[in-house]
């Protein structure tokens, strides 16, 4: 039976829009995100930061919502939708999140954790478990296993990601049985092995950025020579410090583009900086900003000599970090809801979002 549930009513005051409004928080997201503040009377944006080191590991939203109490819900006796209206209470304000990936989780725990007890959270997530194809991407060509698309591994600059799952959800997981340690990686192409990326932290002596990437990576394919041509490039990412001039300057042409300005060979681009720039933004050089790529780069690559060392989650990451999660923030009183999709939204005179419809085969609440 699909039950059709009104989660935010429309405010009974109706003349004082100002005073009740809306969080809405829609998020399709594999990596975990960081937000902006976002405003309270005014349309909400949300955006990624830019940085992903902020001295705050979650930058908590701000925002005035319409409430809610706790709903009495029945149930039709037939298999049509049905519908329920929730009487306003003007001392809650309530947070609709829709969507249970990286980014509807860290939103959630961000609220969650904001020390305002005013606010209701309700996180929604079309999926029967949170996650999304995270957690149940699809299956492999055999029709055997299960396949997870997204995030597996996490470097060393994901500081906000290691605070989560060794301070934050230490109550609920060991993340030393959640991650592996440090380890080697290989890089593979269709021709087979590629290079071999060492524990960087491993290396000593320790080297300035760009030469102990170029020195300790194990490439196996690629001449001195070939790498040497590199070098150019390698300045570049140095110069690069995501200033408005700096994108200015680089987001005019592709990485591609650049590589061959600069007298990168064919070889050394192939290997070594188009799997990369698959890797971390998901498409060929030739479709990608140079400034884009360049950021990704010095992020993982090239900030420090540690910043490519990476540990790997153990077995599914929906299983492993997400479902404990989820019981960590239903400890906190988060309403997490599966098998639950949206299905509509309701305007006010202000054309502020009031009213987030949502159907369900559960009708139990």
């Amino acid at each position: 039976m699909m039950t059709k549930r009104s989660l935010i009513p429309l405010s009974s005051d109706r003349s004082s829009p100002s005073s009740h409004k809306l969080l809405l928080v829609v998020l399709y997201a594999p990596f975990l995100q960081l937000f902006t503040t976002l405003p309270t009377t005014q349309s909400f944006v949300i955006r990624p930061r830019s940085s992903w080191t902020a001295p705050n590991p979650y930058h908590v939203l701000n925002a005035a919502v319409d409430p809610t109490p706790e709903p009495t819900v029945s149930a039709g006796p037939t298999d049509e939708p049905t519908t329920e209206s929730i009487n306003i209470n003007i001392n809650t304000k309530k947070v609709v999140i829709i969507g249970g990936g990286w980014g509807g989780l860290s939103t959630a725990h961000a609220l969650a954790n904001s020390n305002n007890n005013d606010l209701q959270i309700t996180l929604i997530d079309a999926s029967p478990r949170v996650g999304g194809v995270v957690r149940d991407g699809f299956k492999t060509t055999s029709g055997e296993r299960t396949a997870e698309a997204g995030q597996h591994g996490f470097w060393d600059n994901y500081h906000n990601i290691f605070q989560l799952l060794k301070t934050d959800l230490s109550s609920v997981l060991d993340v030393e049985d959640v991650l592996t340690g440090y380890a080697e990686q290989g890089q593979y192409s269709p021709r087979g092995l590629e290079a071999i990326w060492p524990v960087y932290r491993d290396q000593t002596p320790q080297l300035p950025t760009g030469l102990a990437q170029a020195l300790y990576t194990k490439f196996q394919n690629l001449s001195i020579l070939d790498r040497a041509t590199a070098v150019p490039l390698v300045l570049a990412f140095s110069e690069f410090d995501d200033s408005p001039s700096a994108w200015e300057k680089y987001d005019s042409l592709s990485f591609r583009e650049l590589c061959l300005k600069l007298g990168v060979s064919k070889k050394c681009y192939e290997e070594a900086f188009e799997p990369m720039i698959l890797t971390g933004l998901f498409a060929p050089g030739r479709e990608c900003s140079a400034a884009a790529a360049l950021g990704m780069a010095y992020f993982f690559v090239l900030k420090s000599q540690n910043s490519f060392d990476v540990r790997w989650c153990r077995g599914n990451i929906g299983e492993v970090i997400f479902q404990p999660w989820v019981q960590y923030l239903e400890g906190l009183g988060v309403i997490v809801l599966t098998d639950t999709k949206c299905v509509g939204f309701t305007e006010g005179d202000t054309n502020q979002i009031t009213s987030v419809s949502c159907a369900s085969k559960d009708t139990s609440f």
